[in-house]
């Protein structure tokens, strides 16, 4: 079973090249909000525990001005799991698969849709 959540895509800020300040200490304000959200969608989603999961990023982009979704990667695994305050899925982002589902275009609103798979006993 799939657990689904939509984001906007808020531009290259979230990307792992940006996000943070010096490339090491401490996220952006604006990213740290975008973060705390994307975490609160995913703890009401109520994802069953489980011994790994697949993150599925799909997106929706106005033009060929898109980002590689492979950059969005860090920032949506520090995003769903337990952070300070934030309890996501409440796991450590080591027991995640982030595969890119591919992305549309011509979205006046960018977005980002993400889905949680919890794989129990190997089974999806």
């Amino acid at each position: 079973m799939s657990y689904q959540v939509t984001m906007p895509y808020i531009g290259g800020i979230l990307s792992k090249n940006s996000y943070k300040f010096n490339k090491s200490k401490g996220t952006l304000p604006f990213v740290k909000r975008w973060m705390n959200e994307l975490s609160s969608k995913v703890e009401q989603l109520n994802v069953p525990k489980a011994q790994e999961y697949e993150i599925h990023l799909y997106g929706k982009f106005t033009d060929e001005r898109r980002p590689d979704l492979s950059n969005l990667h860090d920032v949506l695994a520090d995003s769903i799991k337990e952070r300070r305050g934030h309890p996501g899925l409440g796991v450590d982002d080591k027991i995640f698969r982030i595969m890119d589902d591919g992305y549309e275009l011509g979205k006046w609103d960018p977005e980002l849709l993400i889905s949680i798979v919890p794989i129990i006993g190997g089974i999806k």
